[in-house]
């Protein structure tokens, strides 16, 4: 599995963007079986980051979701 705005580095621990806080929240949930990263671009005029993921599901099933950090 592949968050965006990994914990393990000490810069990335000071900001807590959508996409990886939704990550924490989604791994937390006991269906999930897998969150990938589909994509990540930055609105350069806005500064809003949005992040696209695939939430993969015990049937195989995926869900994707995309969320974007204002």
């Amino acid at each position: 599995m592949t968050c965006p705005g990994d914990t393990s580095k000490p810069e990335a621990a000071q900001a807590d963007h959508a996409g990886s806080m939704l990550c924490r929240i989604l791994v937390a949930h006991p269906e999930v079986v897998d969150i990938e990263i589909l994509g990540q671009a930055e609105l350069s005029d806005d500064g809003i980051i949005t992040y696209s993921l695939g939430v993969i599901l015990p049937d195989g099933r995926e869900l994707l979701v995309d969320v974007a950090d204002a």
